[in-house]
């Protein structure tokens, strides 16, 4: 075993940790894996990795990016995976070094969530179904950084007494490939529940349709005893409790197909997929009692693991609608290249790669087509009124290589004291982290259907794009034939 090294970013308290093991358990997933013809067929693949770390510095425009830690996960020559303390995440890029054999993985200079390269599960505990205190200090410490396993462990402490730690260890295993094993383990003095584990991959969020990869998330072990599957789609996001052995898992790829299977845990788990990013979170509920010193505390045993084509394939055949319902939902939707006239709704039961719109929908009135648009009224005079589709589903992707053209048929009324305008901005993190701005001419007064739109090319290394129908003033207007479109250059 090499020297221990240790990443540390201490912001004030005490670690106070315990530990927690078990012996192996069969696992939901593992026992469909043993029953799948597709898996006994695999052919066993015999190699001794030589695990190694590789640090470096990217390029990265974030304040919040000066000061972290970056490695490569490599494998002799190949980089197989990343581990950084900025996003604090470990992301394997493939589950064998057969995939993309000779690909030399570089991470973009603008890096986020939304463009991994592969399959990422967090460092630490915690996130959007987590109620507890602010994070006070987080420590990543490599216990074996080189040889035939990679070992490392994450500690974070709360405000209040909350703490947590989990440890890692990737393995290869002949049939799957590469394995990243997972121990966490929380303690805290009030029951909170904990989002102890987060699966989401690159291309999952994906709006372009030939860009976009594993249309359907798989989720096994539901109390029922069901294996099911949902469709990306903004209108469907379940919330489901699992049964122990539970998993979950992106379907169908050839070559991939991450899946994190639950092998032990304390208490009672339920999965919800994020409405945006399409990412997994794993959720354990608050514990009932209190342990001999007082806590309470939380602890998992799991595994990232990727399943092949076939035997993906294989769980297809068994698994069942888990949303159930077709047809029209009630929401109002919006595709990149099309025009959007707002006569049909977001379908149920298939993928849809674009978002819905937020607080707001398209109703029945005045039209340019058909007989729905989207109704937006002024707030008064000097202030907009914005309504995006940000309210679910995958963001925009802009690419810097082209040029798109935003047009939409705009009526106003009453627009004396403002306007009515369309505006699309370039982010890269969030909607507040605004890059660029383009605007139409403003439509103001009282005007009938007039074709409003603006040309641009997407800021460099590629942002979402965050389209706004926007309304000044005391009025209000109406939006109709909405559309993103790729125009020459």
């Amino acid at each position: 075993m090499s020297k221990v090294r240790t990443w540390a970013i201490v912001m004030g308290g005490i670690i106070a940790l315990s530990f927690w093991s078990s012996g192996a358990s069969a696992g939901g997933l593992q026992k469909l894996l043993k029953e799948s013809k597709a898996f006994a067929a695999l052919p066993v693949m015999k190699h001794r990795p030589e695990f190694r770390l590789e640090s470096f510095e990217p390029v990265q425009h974030r304040r919040e990016a000066q000061g972290k830690q970056w490695w490569y996960i490599c494998d002799g020559h190949q980089r197989i995976g990343l581990i950084t303390t900025w996003l604090n995440h470990v992301e394997l890029f493939r589950f064998s070094p057969n995939v993309d054999k000779g690909t030399k993985y570089e991470i973009p200079e603008i890096y986020h969530w939304a463009n991994l390269i592969g399959v990422r599960l967090p460092l630490q505990m915690g996130g959007y179904h987590s109620p507890v205190p602010p994070l006070t200090s987080f420590k990543l410490t490599f216990t074996k950084d080189r040889g035939d396993s990679l070992e490392f462990k994450a500690e974070q402490t709360h405000k209040d007494g909350y703490n947590g730690s989990t440890e890692f260890r990737l393995v290869w295993n002949e049939r799957l490939g590469y394995v990243l094993n997972c121990t966490s383990h929380f303690a805290m003095p009030q029951p909170r529940q904990v989002e102890f584990n987060n699966l989401f991959a690159g291309r999952v969020c994906e709006s372009r349709e030939d860009r976009k990869r594993w249309q359907k998330t798989m989720r096994g072990r539901l109390l029922d005893g069901r294996i099911s599957f949902v469709h990306h789609n903004p209108v469907n996001i379940p919330v489901d409790e699992v049964q122990a052995g539970g998993f979950v898992g992106f379907v169908t790829d050839e070559e991939m197909n991450p899946f994190v299977e639950m092998l032990e845990t304390s208490g009672p788990v339920f999965l919800a997929t994020c409405s945006e990013w399409y990412d997994q979170h794993i959720v354990m509920k608050p514990p009932k009692t209190k342990e001999a010193d007082g806590l309470y505390h939380l602890r998992a045993r799991y595994r990232l693991l990727s399943v092949p084509g076939a035997v993906a394939r294989d769980l297809e055949a068994i698994a069942v609608d888990r949303y159930g319902a077709t047809g029209e939902s009630r929401k109002a939707g919006f595709l990149q290249n099309k025009v959007n006239d707002f006569e049909t709704f977001v379908p149920h039961g298939k993928v849809y790669n674009g978002p819905i719109w937020q607080h707001i929908n398209a109703t029945d009135g005045p039209a340019h087509s058909g007989t729905k648009s989207i109704a937006v009224r002024g707030p008064g005079p000097g202030n907009v009124k914005v309504a995006s589709p940000i309210g679910g589903g995958p963001p925009i992707y802009g690419e810097s290589s082209k040029r798109y053209r935003l047009a939409a048929w705009v009526k106003t009324q009453g627009l004396d004291d403002g306007g009515a305008y369309l505006q699309v901005d370039d982010v890269f993190f969030n909607w507040q982290d605004v890059q660029a701005t383009r605007k139409t001419e403003k439509l103001t007064g009282d005007h009938d259907w007039t074709r409003l739109e603006v040309d641009f090319t997407p800021s460099p290394r590629d942002p979402f794009l965050l389209i706004k129908l926007c309304v000044e003033g005391t009025g209000r207007a109406w939006f109709d034939d909405l559309e993103l479109v790729e125009v020459a250059r």
